[in-house]
C-alpha cells in the first residue's frame, strides 16, 4: 500500500492482520525494506497482531528524501498511526530500526505501549563507537566508487556462515537496487542518536536482543541500552548477526512473542 503523507512524500507499507488488534509497528535496517521482515509477518499476524510494515524513508519504494534525520521518520511512524487511527503501538526496530525505535520511545511516549531493540546502538560517544559510525559511512562512499555488485558480493563474506544464508540471499539481492546516496544520508542520521541518558527515565517494557556473533564489544554496547531501561529484559541470542530477526528468526520469534504475550516483566534486569 502506498500513503501519500502531507508533506507530499510516499511511504510504501504492508499491513496484516486483524485491525482491532494491538498493533506491531516493525522497522528494518538500514540498506533493507520490509521485506527484511517476511520470516515475521504471516507468522505474527497468525497469532493474533495487526502488523504495519513500512519502507522507512530513503529505502525500498518509499520516497527518497534531499536530507534525512530521525525526525523524518518519527513523522514517517506518525502519519502510518495516524492513518489507522491507531493510538498506541508496539514498535519492533532491529539496527537503524532499533535506533529510530529508541528516539521515536524518548519523543512520542504516550504512542507506545512496549518497545522491542534489536542489534542497535543508543549513542556513539567512545572512540570504538564513532569509529563505527564514521567507518559506516566511508563504506558506502567507497561502494559509490566500486560499484553495487561489489557491494552484493560483500555481503556473501558478511554473511558467509551456514546458519546466515537466509540473510545472504536477502541483502545480495537488495544491495543490487540500493541508492547509496540515500544510505549515506540514513547513516549520517542515525549516528547522531545521543538517547542514552534519556531512556532512563523510560518504564516502558522493553525487550533488548543482540546477536551473540557479533562480539562481545557489540554485546555491551546492547547491554548498555538495555541497563539504562528501568523495565528491560536482554536476550544475547545465539547462532545470529544483524539482523537477527532474518539470521535466526527461530528463536528471535520466540523471545519476541513470548515478550508481547507477558502482561508485564518479572524483574527488570
Amino acid at each position: 500500500m502506498i500513503l501519500k503523507n502531507p508533506d507530499n512524500t510516499e511511504t510504501y507499507y504492508q499491513t496484516l492482520g486483524n485491525r482491532s488488534a494491538k498493533t506491531l509497528v516493525l522497522l528494518h535496517g538500514i540498506g533493507a525494506d520490509c521485506g527484511m521482515w517476511q520470516p515475521q509477518m504471516k507468522k505474527y499476524a497468525n497469532r493474533g497482531y495487526h502488523l504495519l510494515v513500512p519502507d522507512l524513508f530513503g529505502h525500498g519504494r518509499s520516497s527518497k528524501l534531499s536530507h534525512i534525520t530521525l525526525s523524518d521518520w518519527h513523522n514517517q511512524i506518525n502519519w502510518l498511526l495516524e492513518r489507522h487511527d491507531i493510538k498506541k503501538c508496539t514498535l519492533i526496530g532491529v539496527s537503524m530500526g532499533g535506533v529510530i525505535t529508541q528516539s521515536f520511545v524518548v519523543n512520542y511516549l504516550d504512542k507506545v505501549e512496549k518497545a522491542i531493540v534489536v542489534d542497535s546502538f543508543s549513542e556513539l560517544k567512545t572512540y570504538k563507537e564513532k569509529l563505527l559510525g564514521f567507518s559506516a559511512v566511508v563504506g558506502f562512499n567507497l561502494f559509490k566508487f566500486l560499484g553495487k555488485k561489489f557491494l552484493s558480493k560483500g555481503m556473501e563474506l558478511n554473511y558467509s556462515q551456514s546458519y546466515a544464508q537466509p540473510a545472504r540471499d536477502y541483502f545480495q539481492k537488495v544491495s543490487l537496487n540500493l541508492d547509496l546516496n540515500q544510505m549515506i544520508l540514513a547513516r549520517k542520521a542515525i549516528n547522531k542518536i545521543d538517547d542514552l541518558e534519556k531512556l532512563k527515565s523510560i518504564t516502558l517494557p522493553t525487550l533488548v536482543i543482540v546477536g551473540a556473533q557479533l562480539g562481545q564489544w557489540f554485546i555491551e554496547v546492547n547491554r548498555k541500552i538495555a541497563n539504562s531501561l528501568p523495565n528491560s529484559q536482554f536476550v544475547i541470542l545465539e547462532n545470529s548477526i544483524d539482523p537477527s530477526n532474518l539470521v535466526n528468526p527461530v528463536e528471535f520469534d520466540r523471545y519476541v512473542l513470548e515478550f508481547l504475550q507477558r502482561e508485564s516483566l518479572d524483574s527488570p534486569t
